[in-house]
């Protein structure tokens, strides 16, 4: 019987043994560790679980170091709760919505370069109702937003956002394509802050449809913004795009986008002043799409900017839409000083009969212009009847100089060259705007586009 005893006694032992044997296999158990490990039953304390270091240096934004193509970025995700500052000698990366709070100033250094995660995410900057945006660069040290990808595409990434509380015409608030915040209310004179000499690269991201983002979203954004130098660098969407609001901006270019060069809609009432547009022969849409409201044509506030000394330059992509101008839909406007050319379709089409009306009414005005393009201008109403005009009966395009064939524009070098012939000088119509009485964005000798901007 003892003998018994001590042989079971052994077996069990054994079993015992086996038990723990298969049950011990050791790694990490955390599966937010860099290093989890799905099969490990218990923790191993010769491979702990890893993780991104988080950096402390930032509160109010969640920051980890990652690395991304063989560098070293510090990542930013989610909302930025407190005020912080990113400077030029950091390695930054954006990945999925970065959102600026309520309340909450984010800085952005001259130099500066932010680049755009390729990981899955649809990183986008954008600074909720209520947040502020203070970056300026200079000619010499732009600030940077380019995808983290040694060969970037147009669309690699959804750009910058601002979301203002100032008036449009879709409703009292409306909410910004991809899900990019709240935007609208009552405050004209909102400010949002400051965005001067910065260069987007590579954005636009198309979601779907009638859910693009752009270069640069201006939603709902107030005239106590201060917008100047920008570009907007071949993204697959519209380069800038206006939400309603009263935004001013000047010295801005679109270079190279592929669908709208410069779009606003639901009642944009802000000024410009030396705007440029280049297209790229792969693909462009129209270098001004000008919208009131497709809902209802005659919806108030309407939009009604007021531009001058514009340089559009297009280029034949194939496509039959491609326009210099496409005013439709009940917009406004008054545009001056402008030089258009180069585009394959139509210089100039007012479409509707609400915008056409505001044309006839002398609200939608173009003057002191040259439109250098086949048919310059065509007017087209609601049934979709065609009419093109190739001089300037019409009093209220007056002073416009109008050829088929770019004959008129041989003083053009690229993009350089202005034109005094029947110029005006838009300091007479609002003191907002620089003295410059000439046709053109960019003097000869004066090329405020360098070397912050990137050519085709």
């Amino acid at each position: 019987m003892k003998k018994q005893i001590v042989k079971i006694s052994l077996m069990s032992l054994m079993i015992g043994s086996l038990t723990l044997v298969g049950c011990s296999k050791k790694g990490c158990t955390d599966p937010n560790a860099n290093n989890y490990n799905s099969k490990a039953k218990k923790e191993d304390p010769d491979n702990p679980c890893t993780y991104d270091a988080v950096i402390e240096e930032y509160p109010g934004m969640t920051t980890t170091e990652v690395d991304y193509n063989g560098t070293t970025y510090t990542q930013i995700t989610g909302t930025i709760t407190q005020n912080n500052t990113l400077d030029a000698t950091t390695d930054w990366l954006i990945s999925g919505g970065v959102f600026v709070d309520n309340g909450v100033t984010l800085t952005i250094a001259a130099g500066t370069t932010i680049h755009a995660a390729n990981d899955g995410t649809t990183p986008f900057l954008s600074i909720t109702q209520g947040g502020m945006i203070n970056a300026c660069g200079t000619a010499s040290y732009p600030i940077i937003f380019t995808p983290a990808s040694p060969n970037p595409m147009p669309g690699d990434w959804g750009g910058i956002i601002v979301n203002g509380f100032a008036t449009i015409n879709s409703g009292t608030t409306a909410e910004g394509e991809g899900g990019t915040g709240i935007y609208g209310g009552s405050n004209d004179s909102d400010n949002s802050g400051s965005l001067c000499y910065i260069r987007v690269e590579y954005a636009g991201k198309i979601l779907g449809t009638d859910n693009e983002l752009n270069g640069f979203s201006f939603n709902g954004v107030g005239s106590g913004t201060t917008v100047h130098h920008l570009q907007a660098y071949r993204g697959s969407d519209d380069g800038f795009e206006f939400f309603g609001g009263t935004v001013n901006i000047k010295h801005c270019v679109s270079t190279g986008n592929q669908d709208d060069s410069f779009d606003w809609t639901q009642g944009w009432r802000g000024k410009g002043q030396f705007l440029v547009v280049e297209q790229n022969a792969d693909a462009g849409d129209r270098g001004f799409e000008g919208d009131n409201n497709s809902s209802n044509n005659n919806a108030t506030p309407v939009s009604n900017p007021t531009l001058s000394n514009i340089t559009l330059i297009g280029s034949d992509d194939g496509d039959a839409s491609n326009q210099g101008m496409k005013l439709r839909v009940g917009t406004k406007g008054s545009f001056y000083n402008c030089i258009v050319t180069g585009f394959p379709k139509r210089g100039i089409q007012v479409e509707h009969d609400a915008t056409i009306s505001n044309m006839n009414n002398e609200n939608l005005v173009m003057s002191n212009s040259i439109v250098d393009n086949a048919n310059p201008f065509v007017f087209t109403s609601s049934a979709g009847n065609d009419t093109i005009v190739t001089n300037m009966f019409i009093d209220v395009l007056n002073n416009n100089t109008t050829a088929t064939d770019g004959s008129i524009t041989t003083f053009l070098n690229g993009l350089i060259g202005t034109s005094t012939n029947n110029a005006f000088d838009p300091t007479t119509v609002d003191s907002w705007f620089e003295a410059a009485s000439y046709i053109g964005a960019i003097e000869s000798g004066n090329d405020w586009t360098l070397p912050w901007t990137r050519s085709l």
